[in-house]
This record gives C-alpha cells, sequence and structure tokens, in this order.
C-alpha cells in the first residue's frame, strides 16, 4: 500500500459526495417531483384553476393568523379549553385507523368488520370536525362580514408557500447557517 492510496480513497468519496450534493441541488432549482409529496399529478403541482376534490382542507393557522387581534386572543383562548378534547378525540381516530387497517388486511377477510371499521373511522373524523367547526364558529360570531370573509379566505387557500423568510408574519427569519 503506498502512501497516495488513502488520499486516492479520500479523493474518490469527495467527488462522489460532491456529485451526490450537485444532483440535489439541481433537483431542487430545477423543480423535480418530490418523494411523498402528498400531491397527486404524480408529485407535481395541480393545473391552475383546477379544484380539488380531495386536499389539505381548511388552515386553522392561516384562518387565526387573519382575525383582529381580539378575537385571535379568543380563538388562541377557546382552543386552549378544547385542546383535551379534540387530542382525545384525535387519539380515537388513531385508533380507528389501526382498527381499520387491521380489519382490511385481516385474513379471511370480513367485510362487514371492514365496513363497520370504517364507518367508525369516518365518525371519528367528523367528531375532530366538528370539534374544530364549533370553536371556529364561535370565534367569527361577532365578526364584521369583511373580517369574516377574510379570515374565512384565508383558511381556505392554506399555509404560505415555504421559503426562507416569508412566514407570513412579523417574525424574522431563521439565521444563516453558513
Amino acid at each position: 500500500m503506498t502512501r497516495a492510496l488513502p488520499w486516492i480513497v479520500a479523493l474518490l468519496i469527495s467527488l462522489t459526495a460532491n456529485g451526490v450534493m450537485t444532483g440535489l441541488v439541481l433537483h431542487q432549482v430545477v423543480g423535480g417531483p418530490r418523494i411523498d409529496s402528498g400531491r397527486p399529478h404524480d408529485g407535481h403541482r395541480p393545473p391552475q384553476g383546477e379544484v380539488r376534490q380531495s386536499g389539505p382542507g381548511f388552515n386553522i393557522r392561516a384562518f387565526m393568523r387573519n382575525l383582529p387581534e381580539e378575537q385571535r386572543e379568543i380563538a388562541r383562548d377557546r382552543f386552549e379549553t378544547e385542546r383535551e378534547t379534540i387530542r382525545g378525540l384525535m387519539i380515537d381516530a388513531r385508533d380507528a385507523q389501526l382498527a381499520a387497517e387491521r380489519a382490511l388486511s385481516a385474513t379471511p377477510y370480513d367485510p362487514e368488520a371492514a365496513a363497520a371499521a370504517l364507518n367508525d373511522l369516518r365518525e371519528r373524523r367528523f367528531a375532530i370536525e366538528s370539534a374544530f367547526e364549533a370553536v371556529v364558529l364561535d370565534v367569527i360570531a361577532d365578526l364584521p362580514t369583511e373580517e369574516r370573509m377574510r379570515a374565512m379566505q384565508a383558511g381556505r387557500r392554506g399555509p404560505p408557500p415555504h421559503r426562507r423568510g416569508t412566514r407570513g408574519d412579523d417574525r424574522r427569519p431563521p439565521p444563516d447557517r453558513f
């Protein structure tokens, strides 16, 4: 083994790592599809103007961010009082989801048990939505029409795009690490 061999191996490892990093950066710049993006259309955004039948739904954070300050405080207090109830409902829904997965993958397959498990899951998800809706309805009950519509539209639009330094509020961007 010569003295140059460790340096050659280190150079090859460095070149490989640089190639991988360059590929990842180019993938981000070119805008290639992301793995497990959770979007339809094979990882690409839906065409402009397409109405999604299923999607992220109502974004409660965007809704809250667009409420007037006094209503925002009321909403925070109300969500704080309902937190344990909603958390319990979410745990129940997770248990129902696991039960539905077990029923759907059971051997031998029992269609009645699978249908009952899916129905239970649907009811538990509906209970979560109902709890959130009750808080939203309570918060917007006394809002003027234009403020109510602005908050509701923000909730329907969802969160802002994730870009460094644009969080949609007055917080500073995170510090650069380089």
